[in-house]
């Protein structure tokens, strides 16, 4: 599913020039006409909303759609922050068992369109083992440069295995990097390949989410462990670590749906699915 991305490299090199000239709250306060563009120009963007919101219970107006656009923002800056500075963002990491579990044994990370999960990638990369990320890299090439350009020379513990290199060449380096027992970390709640998908229960209606992590977890025996990233308040995060227990792949499916509406449910601002996820589910 190509989802349109927005956004430019030379927008990016001002947030950053305002960030390391005038700090942190400048940048913040001018997300807010970043949010109020998409307010007035993006109405498609939020008709894809609308049913997440009303799944949710709740009505998804003009404030509810610029306050969701904002914390999207923020959490994007954030991405950069924690290349740059990491020590200017928090994360207070819940469930410490867990992460010790993946220090052990390496594993299979489950992320989701959840809050700020490259940021906790870049600041958790000196608490973990390497971890790769498997994803379609479709961030334009002159917005990958700027992030390079400024990310610290230490950084080299998060790498991207991207899916358009094919599907055998993928497969090689998830195979590598778990034999190492380093981290795998695939994005669960939305598929790359339309035939890799599972049906679960999520806010009362029927979605399909990703299979592979769950099939990879089954066939390797490697933890599998869903991870959120959710803001609390300017620069602090909280990360959460659910293991999910071996079972059938329809009880593992569910049981990460079921945490992860949990975490929608308690952060509805911080979805960051921009399209309508429940499209012709009952």
């Amino acid at each position: 599913m190509e989802i349109k991305q927005r956004g430019n490299a030379y927008g990016y090199k001002l947030l950053l020039l305002t960030y390391n000239i005038f700090g942190y709250k400048l940048v913040v306060f001018i997300l807010n006409f970043v949010a109020l563009y998409y307010l007035f120009f993006t109405p498609s963007v939020k008709k894809s909303m609308q049913s997440y919101y009303q799944n949710q219970g709740l009505k998804l107006t003009n404030r509810s759609y610029f306050n969701h656009i904002k914390m999207f923002a923020i959490s994007i800056f954030d991405r950069f922050v924690s290349c740059i500075k990491p020590e200017d963002l928090t994360f207070c990491v819940h469930n410490s068992d867990v992460m010790e579990l993946l220090n052990k044994n390496g594993g299979l990370i489950l992320l989701s369109h959840v809050g700020s999960w490259a940021s906790a990638a870049h600041c958790l990369r000196n608490e973990l083992p390497p971890m790769s990320i498997v994803m379609r890299e479709n961030t334009q090439k002159n917005i990958q440069k700027v992030e390079k350009n400024n990310q610290r020379d230490n950084e080299h513990s998060v790498k991207i295995i991207d899916l358009n290199q094919g599907s055998i060449s993928a497969n090689v380096q998830i195979a590598n990097a778990l034999i190492e027992k380093e981290l795998v970390a695939l994005m669960a709640d939305r598929a790359a390949d339309e035939y890799k998908t599972i049906e679960v229960e999520f806010l009362g209606k029927k979605v399909l989410i990703n299979k592979k992590p769950f099939e990879i977890a089954m066939r390797v025996k490697k933890p599998l462990v869903a991870i959120f990233v959710t803001n609390h308040s300017l620069q602090k995060y909280d990360i959460t670590l659910e293991l999910i227990e071996e079972s059938s792949l329809e009880q593992m499916t569910q049981d990460y749906a079921d945490i992860l509406q949990k975490t929608v449910k308690r952060y509805p601002n911080q979805w960051y699915n921009f399209y309508d996820f429940f499209k012709g589910k009952t």
